[in-house]
């Protein structure tokens, strides 16, 4: 019998100064994704209701309803407008990811339309690179023992902000979501294994007030 495979997520945040302690949902090196990874993954393929999410990963509706009501909680999924002919009842509720999920194919023609950008950038980082540590360097917080590593992620977000306002056609970064994520990417494979939430026993549909 062939082992059932399934779909993991890397989860790629948006740079916050500080980051919140819950912006850290789930460790990209994580062996096994989570039952919240799981439920994107799953979502990211086709809108589903709470009863074809539980039919999914085998367990039970209050058990994805638990983790459906915290998604839509945290922002994470949205309830979304599926036509008519697709639902089986009329009052049944369809869920999406509330984040741009890029699928692997996705990635590789975005990554191929960056790469000469992103190697112009580079060249213009190496060439300044000595004019930030300077001006780093005449911090106060150079002087308070900071190092330009810990200051980078501001720097970096900086240099992206002001570029962005020199170019015409450019939307300005969105503002940060609660849960810290400004897409998901790299949906590949992985072997199931048994879930480490219990199926409870109640299989009646439910859905979030």
């Amino acid at each position: 019998m062939s082992i059932p495979r399934r779909k993991q997520l890397h989860w790629s945040k948006q740079i916050q100064v500080p980051a919140p302690p819950s912006a850290a949902l789930a460790s990209p090196e994580a062996a096994v994704p989570t039952t919240r990874e799981r439920l994107i993954a799953a979502l990211a393929d086709r809108p589903r209701t709470v009863a074809q999410l539980a039919h999914a990963f085998d367990l039970s509706q209050p058990t994805v309803l638990e983790h459906v009501r915290r998604g839509l909680r945290d922002g994470l999924i949205v309830e979304v407008q599926v036509a008519e002919v697709e639902k089986r009842f009329a009052a049944e509720r369809y869920y999406a990811p509330a984040v741009p999920v890029i699928r692997q194919p996705d990635q590789e023609l975005l990554q191929s339309a960056c790469r000469a950008l992103a190697g112009e950038v580079a060249a213009a980082l190496s060439e300044r690179q000595g004019d930030l540590q300077a001006g780093f360097a005449m911090t106060t917080l150079a002087r308070e023992g900071w190092t330009f590593d810990d200051l980078w992620p501001y720097l970096h977000a900086t240099i992206q902000r002001l570029a962005l306002q020199q170019v015409a056609g450019f939307p300005e970064p969105a503002p940060p979501r609660p849960h810290g994520l400004a897409w998901v990417e790299d949906i590949a494979q992985f072997e199931s294994a048994p879930d480490d939430i219990a199926a409870e026993g109640s299989e009646r549909e439910e859905e979030p007030a």
